[in-house]
């Protein structure tokens, strides 16, 4: 084992000679400095694991030192601690994190056993593994550990940004406090405030509030009180006017503000890539604020509504073939299966309970693949399941069937498609990825005359054929084609969105949906496109009123993000899929709030007239048996 060397940069020599000799006690090797010219100085001669910084510095600050330094030296790879006695509230310690994507930050005076918490024996150099490999290696883990997980935490530094929500998830569940920024390679960053596992904060770089959206589809105000609110004359925020003016409690701004943190959440799951920093501190729990019991509901939309099919057929490419076992606390009544995903797949917890492979429920044809994925990703983000650790099959023909499957996945894709489908693309050779391979496709058929050997072999010179032809270089010039293309087709599918909302308007349905499925299949990462899908859907199935088609439609609206539901557009589709399912009242004040968010709009106005007329209808055809207690209690009172 490495002795991890520490560099401690602080003016203060008798903190400094304390805090070097308690770490030289426990086998650490550790050179001082008191400014950063000394500090620039000793880093020419030493290569260091570990900076403590003190933020207050003669001279040059140890924040600014740490921002230099990474700017001029790249390569280096340490970890840092900031220090202060001075810079102790919330805000400022959460600019210094972010700025200085330091590791963690120590407000004096601390103990020394929060310093032995973060620093760690170097381990042995081992071969590097993918970013996606080193966060989903607990998949195939039965029970992991709190320290397991806060591991994980640490060792990611780059992952995809649909990858969040299991991070938001692991943070939770091992209670950290601290703040997590993330940088996304736009240059935009995100920054997120744990406090003993619940989100406190959630700061992003669009500034937008959404709370006038947020009460108004809460139906918390009116959107005169909004206006009668703005007029007031103070400096208030719109929410603290609305109370000042009792036209809202504190709790319903308190729960507009919690689903505020949602919608800004939910903006940073996207196909972007981020790198991370976790930097552990203490964090004062205030609110409102998102519990581990809250965020579950949240985790479950996330899910269900930001990531694509394709990026997870890609995720899970790797273990179609494992058991998937179930957890002891898997129980029929965990708030995990009572949720739309799994509950939209009939018979789901019970295959599961039979140890199934994800193989063969991709055959189970009443099953929307897209619902599969997503429900066993919810399950897994959450430790409910995990799978085996090798590839297992009961029969040859059950071998075979994977593998065919497999070979339809991959048979149209280039090289390095191929390999980044397949989590490969970090391997150089064939020979170094042969056990990787081995363990994606199951264990090699002993007999020759087997179906699935000459199958197996295919595959097998296939992967390896992909790997060994490309170097580094070639799959730098490939992956920067592969955005570019994906560019193009992200006009391409816009232009089509844009004449599919031209004909929805026009009430031309199937022509709408036909363009929106082929926009689906350029890109998915259209904005608000579930909801002019299910708008399609609905138009077209008005009058039949298939029950599978609403299963479909109910599927798409489930897709439909936090932050794309707070225009006029939602309530309005949510408007005609209550008239759909015959829920008139529900439809009725969904419409009422799509024209209290744009009350120029003219399709909401035409379908608000004739829900009313359907209610009135409804309410004549009624008889005294058959009515609300409300709608009762009027004719029998009203006046004659």
């Amino acid at each position: 084992m490495a002795r991890s060397k520490i560099l401690i940069l602080e003016d203060d020599k008798t903190l400094s000679q304390s805090l070097a000799e308690a770490l030289e006690k426990k086998s650490f090797d550790v050179i001082m400095a008191s400014t950063a010219d000394e500090a620039n100085g000793l880093l020419n001669e030493h290569k260091v694991d570990y900076i403590f910084a003190d933020c207050l510095l003669p001279g040059m600050s140890g924040d600014e030192f740490v921002i230099k330094l990474k700017r001029d030296k790249p390569d280096r790879k340490f970890k840092v601690i900031l220090m202060s006695g001075i810079y102790t509230d919330k805000s400022t310690i959460q600019d210094l994190l972010k700025r200085t994507q330091a590791f963690a930050f120590l407000k004096k005076p601390f103990d020394l056993e929060q310093i032995f918490n973060i620093v760690k024996e170097k381990e042995e150099v081992v071969k590097p593994e993918s970013p996606r490999k080193m966060l989903y290696q607990i998949f195939s883990k039965d029970m992991v550990s709190t320290r397991e997980k806060r591991k994980l935490i640490e060792s990611i530094e780059e992952v995809s940004a649909y990858d969040l929500p299991f991070i938001y998830s692991l943070l939770t569940e091992t209670k950290s406090s601290g703040y997590l920024n993330i940088y996304f390679n736009d240059s935009s960053v995100s920054g997120i405030a744990f406090s003993n596992g619940s989100i406190v904060a959630v700061d992003v770089e669009d500034r937008s509030t959404y709370i006038g959206e947020l009460l108004i589809q809460s139906g918390y105000v009116s959107p005169a009180d909004i206006q009668k609110a703005l007029q007031s004359k103070n400096n208030q925020r719109l929410g603290q006017r609305l109370i000042s003016s009792n036209l809202m409690s504190p709790h319903a701004l308190d729960l507009t503000m919690i689903e505020q943190m949602n919608v800004r959440l939910s903006k940073t799951i996207s196909e972007k890539t981020v790198k991370l920093n976790f930097s552990a501190s203490e964090v004062e729990l205030t609110q409102p604020s998102i519990d581990s019991e809250l965020l579950l509901s949240y985790l479950h939309d996330w899910i269900a509504s930001k990531l694509p099919i394709n990026w997870l057929k890609n995720l899970y490419v790797m273990w179609a073939g494992h058991q998937i076992i179930p957890n002891a606390q898997l129980k029929s009544d965990h708030p995990c299966i009572q949720m739309s995903l799994v509950q939209s797949l009939d018979g789901l917890y019970d295959r599961l309970q039979k140890r199934t492979t994800l193989s063969e429920l991709l055959s189970v044809s009443e099953y929307n693949q897209a619902a599969l994925y997503k429900a066993l990703h919810f399950l897994v983000t959450k430790g409910l399941i995990y799978f085996s650790k090798n590839v297992s099959f009961d029969n040859v023909d059950e071998h075979f069937d994977y593998l065919s499957r497999l070979k339809n996945q991959i048979q149209n894709r280039t090289d390095f498609e191929l390999l980044e489908s397949l989590g490969l693309t970090q391997y150089n050779d064939a020979e170094s990825a042969a056990s990787e391979i081995e363990t994606l496709l199951g264990q090699e058929p002993i007999k020759k005359e087997a179906k699935s050997f000459a199958l197996w072999y295919e595959l097998f010179n296939k992967i390896s054929t992909a790997i060994n032809s490309l170097n580094p270089e070639a799959k730098i010039q490939l992956k920067k084609a592969i955005e570019k293309n994906e560019a193009e087709n992200r006009i391409k599918a816009s232009q089509l969105m844009d004449e599919a909302k031209k004909e929805l308007m026009l009430g031309q349905f199937q022509s709408a949906l036909v363009k929106l499925n082929e926009a689906g299949k350029l890109t998915s990462t259209l904005f608000q496109y579930n909801i002019y899908i299910a708008w399609s859907r609905l138009g077209m199935n008005m009058q039949k009123k298939d029950k599978a088609v609403i299963k479909e439609i109910e599927f798409d609206l489930m897709q439909i993000p936090a932050d794309e539901r707070y225009d006029f557009l939602y309530p309005y589709v949510m408007g005609l899929y209550y008239r759909a399912t015959n829920d008139y009242l529900s439809a009725k004040k969904s419409f009422d709030k799509a024209l209290a968010m744009d009350n120029t709009f003219l399709a909401a106005k035409r379908e608000l007239s004739l829900i009313e007329q359907m209610i009135k209808k409804t309410r004549k055809n009624d008889n005294i048996f058959t009515m609300d207690l409300k709608d009762v209690v009027t004719v029998l009172f009203k006046k004659k």
